[in-house]
């Protein structure tokens, strides 16, 4: 997996950046979540519509792709046996690991990450220590 370390530069040429198709990726961040009116109208929550609730991996920087800029959260492909796992982890730093694509009409962000590991980013991945 290549790891994430693109910073977007007001200067950078979209030739600067990578090609987010056909690769594994690795970013980290915080896990968070987001609710959205869902069935049957996707307008109102006070007006009836069912809470829908999309999870994403608020990133620490701007991320930058050839196809896209300023990218700076993507929204995470999870069924929910995956939300139920990965749920004591919301608010926390996290890395995940997986493969992007576009986001279509059922998602909020331009790239999707479908997820192939997450987990909790240990102290020692930030500073050498230990513990979590």
């Amino acid at each position: 997996a290549m790891l994430l370390g693109l910073i977007w530069a007001p200067s950078a040429a979209a030739h600067d950046c990578p090609a987010y198709a056909s690769q594994e990726w690795t970013f980290t961040g915080h896990l968070v979540n987001r609710i959205f009116p869902g069935p049957p109208d996707f307008e109102s929550l006070s007006s009836g519509d069912e809470p829908l609730t999309r999870w994403y991996l608020q990133l620490s920087w701007p991320a930058c792709f050839a196809e896209f800029r300023y990218l700076d959260r993507f929204q995470l492909a999870l069924n929910p046996e995956e939300v139920a796992r990965y749920r004591q982890f919301l608010g926390k730093e996290i890395r995940v690991t997986g493969s992007l694509t576009e986001g279509s009409g059922a998602h909020s962000t331009e790239l999707v990450v479908s997820v192939a590991r997450l987990d909790p980013l240990r102290r020692q991945d930030r500073d050498g220590s230990a513990s979590y």
